[in-house]
């Protein structure tokens, strides 16, 4: 099928949480599917540390906090998904751990003895659908999933028609989280940021190397350095790529 890109603006164009909700509430017709599900994955170690985060005490089916999740998943499935700890033995889970491929729920109910959780879902109206592994460019992890009511076996011809435009959506949805999340750290970092810092990483967002940034600011290349890895760190940002984003999405520069 064909992909016209421009479905994906008013995800990338979303400039806070409430309107990117708006736009993943959107996503339900446009797949095809009633029940989505988005949330970063985290490693068991992170999950259990993230229950002591003073930001947001409510934790949700995938140990995360509540504002990173966006779901139109039936409300008594996540309860149940939280009370009965299926986020430590779901095979949907275990499998994008392992692999970035598209993951569809039939081929685990096919398997015998088929995996009670499954069953359970069923009951809860989420009958067949496709989960998506994000793998970010930071590594950062996080998974998508669109489901429905509909039997797997009467979903299968959908269901082969839209995995494609199932995963487009869940990386423009992802770029559409870190982007907001760069916004956020950026905002609240980019006042402590010193002049020199801000021409630094200016000069870095017009390709510049650090040793042509030392020449056009009359310090050395070391120097340089050590305020774009302060800026980075300022910002909270991974890498260099990541810093400049964080500081154009922010205002802070305008290369």
């Amino acid at each position: 099928m064909h992909h016209h890109l421009y479905r994906f603006e008013g995800l990338l164009g979303a400039r806070s949480v409430e309107a990117l909700d708006t736009e993943f509430q959107k996503l339900t017709q446009r797949l095809g599917y009633e029940a989505l599900f988005y949330a970063p994955l985290l490693p068991r170690r992170e999950r259990a540390a993230a229950a002591f985060q003073i930001e947001d005490q409510r934790i949700t089916a995938l140990g995360m906090p509540s504002r990173h999740i966006f779901t139109t998943f039936p409300a008594a499935w996540i309860e149940r998904y939280q009370n009965a700890g299926y986020a430590e033995v779901d095979p949907v889970l275990i499998a994008a751990n392992l692999s970035p491929l598209p993951i569809l729920w039939r081929t685990f109910l096919a398997q015998k003895p088929q995996h009670p959780i499954f069953a359970d879902a069923r009951a809860h109206g989420l009958g067949a659908g496709v989960s998506i592994p994000i793998y970010g460019a930071a590594g950062e992890r996080a998974i998508f999933s669109a489901a429905t009511a509909t039997s797997p076996e009467a979903c299968v011809e959908h269901e082969s028609r839209m995995v494609g435009e199932i995963y487009l959506t869940a990386v423009y949805f992802h770029q559409a989280i870190q982007q907001l999340d760069m916004q956020w750290v950026a905002s609240r970092s980019s006042g402590n940021l010193s002049p020199r810092e801000v021409e630094s990483l200016l000069w870095a967002a017009r390709g510049k190397t650090a040793w042509e940034i030392g020449l056009i600011l009359k310090i050395s290349e070391h120097t340089v350095t050590f305020h774009l890895n302060n800026a980075k760190r300022k910002l909270g940002a991974v890498n260099r790529h990541q810093a400049i984003a964080a500081a154009i999405g922010s205002g802070l520069i305008a290369p």
